[in-house]
């Protein structure tokens, strides 16, 4: 591009600035549409108005002429992009749709609760087992009365893990609910 002079009030050429600063001066409001320019090598002095004017239009021609050649889709290529712009669309639809369910499928399940509540209820059950295996350990070698002992020690274990677990549920709905 052309660099150009800018006339000043005290009769003096200030410059060379190129379109773009002379633009942005513009814009700020330090020069106007009819302050004078010549360009740089040029003899004739125009308004700032009519060479911003004059320069944005080529501008524009030039950017039209440049999409003119480009080639242009036949009204064929132009209903097989619209409709494979459609499909993607639908495809995009049904995927979102099936990730929607997948999410609220998920919502609904209700996740695995592992609380201190089902610990003692675990830990109970564990208590009577290990109470039968002692004592049917014990019976086999002829031991009955420590037999019995390992067995009510086994049903009372698992009497109190169970009756600690029903406490803290009830202890919870308690607190739940204030």
């Amino acid at each position: 591009m052309a660099n150009y002079y800018v006339a000043s009030n005290s009769n003096n050429a200030e410059g060379p600035y190129s379109f773009e600063e002379l633009e942005a001066l513009y814009k700020e409001g330090k020069i106007l549409s009819e302050t004078l320019v010549c360009p740089e090598g040029g003899q004739e002095w125009l308004s700032f108005g009519k060479v911003y004017y004059l320069t944005k239009n080529t501008n524009r021609k030039a950017e039209e002429k440049e999409t003119e050649r480009q080639p242009k889709k036949s009204f064929v290529e132009v209903l097989l992009d619209k409709s494979e712009k459609r499909r993607e669309a639908f495809l995009n639809e049904r995927e979102e749709k099936r990730a929607l369910l997948k999410i609220q499928e998920l919502n609904e399940q209700e996740p695995l609760k592992i609380t201190v509540e089902r610990m003692f209820q675990v830990v109970g059950a564990m208590t009577i087992i290990a109470g039968i295996v002692l004592f049917l350990s014990n019976f086999y070698h002829h031991q009955f009365p420590l037999a019995f002992i390992y067995l009510l020690s086994g049903a009372f274990s698992c009497l109190g893990c169970f009756w600690c677990a029903k406490v803290l549920t009830l202890l919870q709905k308690i607190a739940d609910k204030k």
